[in-house]
């Protein structure tokens, strides 16, 4: 008796430190493929030169959001709308000026620096990461507390810079 409960209770140690290993794995994999949406929209701002987020015209719009939903939403299977990141970014100043763009997908370009000497701008560029633990409730149940709890749950936040970029 005693050795069939030493061999269920490894097989359930074992289980909960496979649990832990896949949950900490798709972290890493999701963090890992915010910092690549991050890098491409940095490279995109960068190589279309867009200097001024108030006066964007229609084409230079549209082709972002081309660029976003083809690239970033599409190849890279990138979204956290869930997160509702847009309802808590300000997107203009106090003027009426543009000075962020949120896009629904969960990535925020903001603009950040006017370059004092010359006309230039910089951007900074936020991508999020999702995470919760819902299986952890499980676990905590097991030792006998069936009390409802809240699931934890967090967001992360990955943001870079771009290179000045100059109106040409």
């Amino acid at each position: 008796m005693r050795d069939a409960f030493g061999g269920a209770f490894m097989i359930k140690l074992f289980l909960v430190f496979i649990a832990i290993y896949i949950g900490f794995t798709a972290v890493a994999l999701n963090y890992a493929k915010a910092f690549k949406v991050k890098n491409k929209i940095i490279e995109y701002l960068e190589s279309s030169e867009i200097s001024n987020l108030d006066d964007i015209d229609a084409d230079q719009m549209l082709a972002m959001q081309d660029f976003i939903d083809r690239e970033i939403l599409g190849n890279m299977n990138y979204n956290v709308n869930y997160l509702n990141i847009c309802q808590n970014i300000d997107t203009e100043d106090d003027f009426g000026n543009t000075i962020a763009i949120c896009h629904n997908s969960g990535i925020v370009i903001e603009e950040i620096e006017k370059a004092t000497n010359t006309e230039g701008v910089y951007y900074r560029v936020s991508t999020y990461v999702g995470w919760s633990i819902p299986f952890l409730n499980n676990l905590l149940a097991l030792n006998g507390n069936n009390a409802k709890r809240a699931v934890p749950v967090g967001v992360w936040q990955i943001s870079g810079e771009t290179r000045l970029i100059v109106n040409g």
